[in-house]
């Protein structure tokens, strides 16, 4: 399963945490939910597979988080800066957070 995150990881993820509104709190427990099955570089994980290339924007990413709630941009940068994402550039020269997703993830019942 996914690795265990560093104690300076943990710790920058806490404060930042601490620096946000309550409505954002919750706006970054459903980022927590949908990266469980990404991941900041390619790996692959008896439990989850294979991970694939599934760069995004920040408005990608909030429209696929929108049926459930707004998220600010804000709050996804934030999140993806304190979680160790990265940016990307794609061919056509746009920046992208560098995602891997696992493809075969069991469903969760």
């Amino acid at each position: 399963m996914k690795e265990e995150m560093s104690d300076k990881m943990r710790e920058r993820i806490a404060k930042w945490l601490d620096s946000l509104k309550e409505d954002e709190k919750v706006q970054a427990e459903l980022l927590d939910a949908y990266f469980f099955s990404r991941r900041n570089l390619p790996e692959e994980d008896p439990g989850l597979g294979r991970a694939v290339e599934d760069f995004k924007t920040s408005d990608e990413i909030i429209d696929d988080l929108t049926p459930m709630m707004y998220v600010g941009k804000n709050v996804v940068a934030g999140w993806m800066a304190a979680h160790d994402y990265h940016i990307t550039t794609v061919a056509d020269g746009s920046p992208r957070w560098a995602i891997w997703r696992f493809v075969e993830v069991p469903a969760m019942t």
